[in-house]
């Protein structure tokens, strides 16, 4: 695997190749650093939806505003739709952005995030104005084959949208499908490296997925706004890994090992802004249900194929949240305020049993073997935030908040549990020139809970039982950052990010009684850097040419609460590179292009296990695309050409890891090529 060092001198020659800036393509107002994308600046990729365009933009990349969003809050997505933030939980920026043909789209707005009346939002922000009137929509159609799968020709995905005076609609369906095959080996030493026992795997992976979605959107010239949001999404999964497990010495062993399960999501979201008094002012509000019912087991056969051992674990969860939102708008001492009051009620119910057998009789319920959960958070956050302009150049903005929670959870360690927190920011950006903006910013967060961390869970595969844990509380951090964005005029464009962070009540895998599961630690720290941008070769000779580029190197540190050694969070990402080449031939109607993805993670700490993964030698994928077939735009992608290679090693510890080292095992499987076509058009 390549160094973090090597990575990260790579991405830096990248984003500082033609640092000497020249005039850009695109139209440029620098007094609002703003950037304007016309249709005409994306007609050599002949896009199809405004996500195509969104993806072609030099130096930019869609953000969802990383991790789990504790209820709404303040802004952090990079995108927003006619000046609109995006009022939905569920639903992603892409999809969003699918819905919108390309051709409704009238301008694409790259703007300065401080700048906007918008709390929370800083770097970039692409702001998509579009219009229509009468009905159109897009079409994709995507079969995807498989080794050792039927072709799935199903896939696909369909949006129609149209404008009837005030009244705008939308409606999208879209199937969507994930599978693998991988086969492998796993080994098993003892301590003094002897072979234990020698395996062969077989593995395969199939995710089904489908959603339907709707939207309405009100704007009668009175300069009122409102919209509405629906979309149900159904998605399974599917695993099993059968493997032959031939020791040194006693018998072999045949074993399946399967996990699957269904999630049903339903999301309901809809918003209303107007002018009132001094101000404007807006209500939100969202529902979102999920039903996850969930299933392994692991059956194990002697060589004649009667059964000698057989476990299942099966959990049903509902979970539900419900947000309401209120904000209001004003301009005040020079600059504007912002005043936001949200409520959010989080609620899991979950219901779990393990059957056990041996092969003489029918599965059986263990004495423990059933288990409930419920849990509830009841949560409200007042924000006040004051932006301005401190001069031509510098815009400042301040945000003021305080949390007040209460989690409810019930079961045999049940509790009720109050809280009260400070939240809020600072943040600054100054245009340096009309290429370059410097942004810097201080923040006070507050995670969001995953409810699954209250409830038990069984692990038939490598016996690493979770213990849930009620006593669990929110991860809290003062975060900074500091980040450069430059456009390099026909180079392209890139930004660099540099990060750190003071985190209290980390959530890591702690020891909980006899067993172990998610828990507080009480401090550790993280720190990183980030480049993403865009490199043209048009300079070079290699118009049509684009790559698109991102890197990241990240640390962490905690004291583990076994060892009390210092170590990373467990399983965070460490160091990341992702590359995206396109060439759109001149003269042609043909592209093509490829990816490269490879990541480093930490190692993952249990109470008797450490273990290790790493990716060999990437993930690729490669296409050809002709961007007027018949009429129509067709792909062709080969995902995984190489037959990546995913390897992992765990070293087990006799009673704990403050014991001494038992067993290592080495597993390696090897994952098989996907090809991918695609048919789209627009009507």
């Amino acid at each position: 695997m390549i160094s973090r060092l090597l990575k990260l001198k790579f991405v830096l020659c990248l984003f500082l190749l033609g640092f000497d800036p020249v005039d850009a393509s695109s139209t440029q107002d620098a007094s609002e650093s703003k950037t304007v994308f016309l249709p005409t600046d994306f007609e050599q990729y002949a896009p199809i939806t405004a996500l195509d365009m969104i993806e072609r933009i030099p130096g930019f990349r869609l953000s969802n505003g990383g991790g789990q969003r504790r209820g709404l809050g303040q802004a952090s997505a990079n995108v927003l739709i006619n000046g609109q933030r995006i009022s939905s939980k569920s639903v992603s920026l892409a999809g969003f952005l699918r819905r919108i043909p390309a051709k409704s789209v009238e301008k694409i707005e790259l703007l300065d995030g401080t700048k906007l009346d918008i709390s929370g939002l800083t770097g970039l922000v692409a702001n998509v104005i579009s219009s229509q009137q009468g009905v159109s929509g897009t079409w994709a159609y995507r079969p995807s084959f498989r080794p050792e799968f039927d072709p799935h020709l199903a896939g696909g995905e369909l949006s129609v949208s149209g404008q009837n005076a005030h009244l705008g609609w939308n409606f999208g369906l879209n199937s969507f499908y994930r599978g693998s095959t991988g086969e492998g080996d796993e080994l098993l030493f003892n301590s003094t490296g002897n072979l234990l026992e020698d395996s062969s795997i077989n593995e395969r992976f199939r995710s089904p997925e489908w959603s339907v979605s709707t939207g309405l959107q009100w704007m009668p010239p009175s300069g009122l706004v409102a919209n509405f949001n629906a979309e149900y999404e159904d998605s399974e999964f599917d695993f099993y890994e059968e493997s032959k497990r031939v020791p040194t010495q006693g018998d072999v062993e045949n074993r399946r090992f399967e996990r699957n399960g269904k999630t049903r999501s339903t999301e309901i979201s809809g918003d209303i802004e107007y002018d009132l008094g001094i101000g404007r002012v807006k209500f939100i509000g969202v529902f979102n249900k999920r039903e996850r019912p969930f299933r392994n087991s692991i059956v194990k056969r002697n060589p004649s194929g009667n059964v000698f051992e057989e476990s299942y674990f099966m959990r049903h969860t509902d979970e539900t949240e419900s947000i309401f939102r209120s904000e209001y708008n004003w301009s005040a001492l020079g600059g504007t305020l912002d005043w936001s009051l949200e409520s959010a009620i989080n609620t899991l119910e979950s219901a779990s049993s393990i059957l056990e057998g041996d092969g003489s009789a029918p599965p059986s319920l263990p004495t423990d073997g059933e288990s409930s959960a419920e849990v509830e958070e009841t949560r409200s956050e007042t924000f006040l935030t004051y932006s301005r302009a401190l001069s031509e150049s510098v815009q400042l903005q301040v945000a003021l908040g305080t949390e007040i929670s209460e989690l409810v959870s019930a079961g045999p360690n049940g509790q009720k549990r109050s809280f009260t927190r400070p939240k809020g920011g600072i943040s600054l950006s100054w245009i340096a020139n009309e290429n370059a903006t410097i942004s810097a910013r201080i923040d006070r967060k507050v995670g969001q809970l995953n409810f699954f961390d209250f409830v038990s869970r069984v692990d038939l595969d490598n016996g690493e039982d979770q213990v849930g844990n009620s006593n669990i509380v929110p991860e809290q951090r003062w975060q900074g950052e500091l980040e450069i964005e430059q456009q390099f005029g026909e180079w392209g464009a890139g930004s660099f990010r540099v990060y750190g962070a003071a985190i209290e009540d980390i959530v890591d895998r702690i020891p909980i009684g006899s067993g172990e599961g998610p828990g507080n630690i009480d401090r550790g720290q993280r720190i990183g850097t980030a480049i993403n941008g865009t490199l043209n070769f048009a300079p070079l000779g290699g118009k049509g040419m684009q790559l698109n580029y991102s890197a990241s190197l990240q640390d962490s540190k905690i004291d583990d609460p076994l060892t009390s050694e210092s170590r990373s969070i467990n399983n965070e990402s460490l160091a990341t590179i992702d590359l995206r080449f396109r060439h759109d031939i001149e003269g042609t109607d043909l592209a093509w292009g490829g990816n490269f993805f490879t990541r480093d993670r930490a190692d993952e700490y249990s109470l008797t296990t450490i273990r290790s993964w790493r990716l060999l030698p990437g993930r690729y994928r490669f296409f050809l695309e002709h961007k007027n077939l018949w009429g129509f735009a067709g792909k062709i992608e080969l995902v995984r050409p190489f037959n990546e290679v995913e390897k992992q090693r765990r070293a087990i510890f006799t009673a704990n890891r403050n014991g001494t080292l038992d067993q290592i095992e080495r597993n390696r499987i090897e994952g098989k090529p996907i090809l991918i076509l695609e048919l789209t058009g627009t009507f």
